[in-house]
């Protein structure tokens, strides 16, 4: 309830035996606590609390232009990079401001990961576009320069430099702001995710976020539940993965069945 419908973080404290050097420093106790693991929107993977029917994505957006917004950097761009942790599917992408609200309507993320130094700048165009539809945001101290091979621990199989060489560096930034927090919101928990699949712009309808509601393609515009819609007509998958395959070819592959 704290995390799903009040979008509170959770932080869990565990138990862990002291070794012999730990029991002398805290004067004999047998036992330490510790956070094990901080529970975020984004970062939940317990399946018992989480739609089975959906990803459940947390998303990383890193601008090229830094802290300072003007009306001129519409056409500037950003890297975008989300992931859903129960999965392990990872993608990115790269984008412009004036698509952003697109891209994000279409992602559909639980939580969206900004740079630490954005978070003074509160009336810039990147917050005034995600405040708009009311999403959760977490601000996250970047590694400044943090290279695609840097990702290769937590990607199973690795990652070629072929591969890695695909990515714009704004992908590169999202790509490593996420990992980073993804990895201290689950301190130190293993985590092996699919390699990285690169969007293109072009490959994409683009489609505003009033007009996906309109359409009632994922959800209608009465409740915001699936009755009625594109997806409630076309489902019928007989796996949970299926449906959630299902949600995002009809959000991100709309050029494509056109």
């Amino acid at each position: 309830m704290l995390v799903q419908d009040l979008n509170r973080y959770v932080a869990v404290a565990e138990e862990f035996a002291n070794d012999a050097l730990a029991k002398v420093k805290s004067g004999g106790l047998l036992h330490d606590r510790r956070v094990s693991r901080i529970i975020t929107p984004g970062t939940l993977i317990d399946e018992n609390f989480i739609d089975p029917f959906a990803n459940n994505y947390v998303l990383a957006i890193h601008p090229n232009y830094g802290a300072t917004f003007k009306a001129d950097h519409k056409e500037a761009c950003l890297g975008l990079a989300w992931l859903d942790l129960s999965t392990g599917h990872f993608y990115t992408q790269s984008t412009t401001l004036e698509m952003l609200s697109s891209a994000v309507s279409r992602i559909s993320p639980r939580e969206i990961v900004l740079d630490k130094t954005l978070e003074a700048s509160k009336d810039h165009d990147l917050q005034s576009i995600l405040v708009e539809d009311r999403h959760v945001i977490t601000y996250c101290l970047a590694v400044e320069n943090k290279p695609v091979a840097s990702w290769g621990s937590m990607i199973e199989g690795g990652l070629s430099v072929a591969a890695a060489a695909e990515f714009t560096p704004e992908e590169v930034q999202a790509g490593g702001l996420l990992l980073e927090y993804v990895g201290n919101r689950l301190q130190g928990l293993s985590l092996k995710l699919q390699a990285p699949i690169q969007y293109h712009s072009e490959e994409v309808m683009n489609i505003d976020r009033n007009s996906l509601r309109g359409l009632e393609i994922k959800e209608n515009f009465r409740d915001g539940s699936s009755a009625g819609t594109l997806l409630h007509a076309l489902r019928r998958t007989v796996t949970k993965s299926g449906s959630r395959l299902l949600k995002n070819w009809l959000s991100m592959a709309l050029r494509i069945l056109s």
